[in-house]
């Protein structure tokens, strides 16, 4: 549980610095989407200490799949929701190439969550294990 609230109000403290102050009310899709994907890393996080326990061969490439497969699925949901919702500046239409770098920028940062997440709970629970030795 605690991943799960340090990784929403991280995200949430950096979606506030980057928004309008006062946010716009479409601000609130963004909190939702922060408070998705921490229940995602309240559900991932059971599995990699599992791993982490069983000293699993490839964890962390199966982490970074983990991370990009949910990057690439909160990449889709904004540009699906302007085809669907409207939105967004009307004379501003994005690029094929423009969309492919958001897609690869939001997949990069669901990767580094990902490894930092698993990485962050590797790291404590050798400290763990070092102190009952």
């Amino acid at each position: 549980m605690l991943n799960a609230v340090i990784f929403f109000l991280f995200w949430l403290a950096i979606l506030y610095a980057g928004a309008d102050h006062p946010p716009p009310p479409r601000f609130v899709f963004l909190v939702l989407l922060d408070l998705a994907a921490a229940g995602l890393v309240y559900w991932r996080v059971p599995v990699y200490l599992t791993w982490i326990a069983s000293r699993r061969g490839n964890a962390l490439l199966y982490v970074v799949r983990d991370g990009l497969i949910a990057g690439l699925a909160f990449a889709a949901l904004p540009a699906a929701s302007r085809w669907w919702l409207g939105g967004g500046e009307p004379t501003v239409a994005p690029t094929v190439a423009g969309t492919l770098i958001w897609f690869a920028v939001v997949g990069g940062v669901g990767v580094l969550n990902a490894v930092a997440i698993y990485l962050a709970n590797w790291g404590i629970t050798q400290y763990v294990a070092g102190r009952n030795q």
